[in-house]
């Protein structure tokens, strides 16, 4: 049942799970507009906590979230205001992750990036079982995730598997990604969203203070020195955005060639 609409984020109610789709035809590029709006609607949530879970997917056909679009800012020669941009992002990341119900993404489709940055803030993932790509590719890009991705994906698959997707870029098939503890599950297609649903609620069965105390002991151990984390990172990434292997990254993929990088 459609509970509510804007312009990015589509807003549904099923069996008393909230469903948030993202709506930003072709591609699901996000860009600060979009995750306000998708900021206020988990505000709004933990607001009224009657929710029993959330489901984050995607509105498109064949593509979750692609990336992230940073060219607003990082175009501008003003290293403060970038900063706090991406700490506004980093912490709606968080405020998905602090949520005290069961939260599931449903990646249906492409999750590269930043799409798999967001993914890795719910407590499970369930990928539709298409040939789609996941991982994190920024490295040929010259950058990496600044948004508390690899903190997270270090704490869900160790070291080794995080080195193997963040330093040489490597995208994953959905099964490969369940084998690797990336995911949770492979589902057809057309039962993702009811097999999502299925397994939200199987957890919402039980007692909700034990719940709200086991994702807050969850929470906590998970974020220990987190915001460290997060505060090295935003300083890397905004020299980062500014170097000559960035633009040089940005201009091959867009040329298709390797691009040669001068650590400068």
């Amino acid at each position: 049942m459609l509970t509510s609409m804007n312009e990015f984020i589509l807003q549904e109610n099923e069996q008393n799970i909230q469903i948030l789709k993202v709506n930003r035809a072709p591609h699901n590029f996000m860009k600060l507009p979009v995750l306000e709006q998708l900021g206020s609607a988990i505000d709004a949530m933990a607001a009224q906590n009657s929710y029993e879970g959330l489901i984050l997917m995607s509105a498109l056909d064949g593509i979750f979230i692609s990336g992230h679009e940073i060219v607003d800012l990082c175009e501008e020669d003003n290293d403060r205001k970038f900063k706090k941009y991406l700490r506004t992002i980093a912490e709606i990341l968080l405020s998905i992750q602090r949520l005290n119900i069961p939260t599931l993404t449903i990646i249906n489709g492409h999750c590269v990036g930043f799409g798999l940055e967001l993914a890795l803030c719910t407590d499970f993932r369930i990928a539709s079982d298409e040939d789609s790509n996941i991982g994190f590719p920024d490295v040929k890009l010259g950058t990496f995730p600044p948004f508390g991705g690899i903190y997270r994906l270090v704490n869900l698959i160790g070291e080794t598997k995080a080195k193997e997707l963040l330093m040489k870029g490597r995208l994953l098939k959905p099964q490969t990604a369940v084998e690797w503890g990336l995911i949770d599950a492979v589902s057809n297609k057309d039962n993702s969203l009811t097999d999502a649903l299925k397994l939200l609620k199987g957890i919402s069965r039980h007692a909700s203070l034990a719940m709200t105390a086991i994702k807050r002991s969850i929470i906590d151990s998970t974020l220990k020195d987190f915001m460290t984390v997060i505060q090295e990172d935003i300083e890397d990434y905004t020299t980062i955005i500014r170097s000559h292997d960035y633009t040089e990254g940005k201009k091959a993929l867009q040329e298709d060639r390797i691009p040669e990088f001068k650590k400068k």
